[in-house]
């Protein structure tokens, strides 16, 4: 792989050879502001994503390409300037990419699972950027099974260990994971 320079003069290389000793099929990536992220930790975050997916497919009422597991990318316009690319991401009927990075509307649910890596991220520039950008609820959940969901057009935050209900676009919504 080509000798790629990044933020602070690491490169890929030393990428590589960090995740080599952690011994971890991870991906690591460095962000804007030189903060390592390491995502995904391990196969229960990946479960966790993978069943809430499949729990809001089945839920709710949405054409297809509505519910999006990790890997749609949104930099909220006027926020920080971070590419970010929640673990599960719940878009409007008719949505529309705005630019590059943005939705027309904005998401009606975010959820970010969180791991050692991202929590201090998660609860604090992804939640201010998201409440700037306009989603409905933000989605926090802390493994093995925490949630806490932030309503913005509320201004509520609710706390639930095992399982939660949502009204996402209207639409009842329980997510729920097993014990670890």
């Amino acid at each position: 792989m080509a000798d790629l320079a990044i933020s602070g003069g690491y490169t890929v290389e030393d990428l590589d050879w960090l995740r080599n000793e952690m011994r971890v099929a991870a991906h690591l990536e460095l962000d804007p502001w030189g903060s390592l992220i390491v995502s995904p930790a391990d196969d229960h975050h990946e479960t966790a994503m993978a069943v809430l997916v499949e729990q809001a497919i089945r839920q709710l009422d949405l054409p297809p390409g509505s519910v999006r597991p990790n890997g749609t990318a949104w930099i909220v316009a006027g926020g920080t300037g971070y590419l970010m690319i929640p673990d599960l991401i719940v878009l409007a009927p008719g949505w529309q990419r705005l630019g590059e990075f943005g939705f027309d509307p904005p998401p009606l649910l975010i959820v970010e699972i969180a791991s050692p890596s991202t929590r201090r991220a998660d609860r604090g520039r992804k939640l201010a950027d998201y409440r700037l950008g306009g989603a409905g609820l933000y989605l926090l959940v802390d493994l093995p099974a925490t949630f806490e969901v932030h309503d913005f057009a509320a201004g509520t935050i609710v706390t639930a260990t095992g399982q939660i209900d949502l009204v996402v676009g209207g639409q009842p919504l329980r997510f729920s994971l097993p014990p670890a």
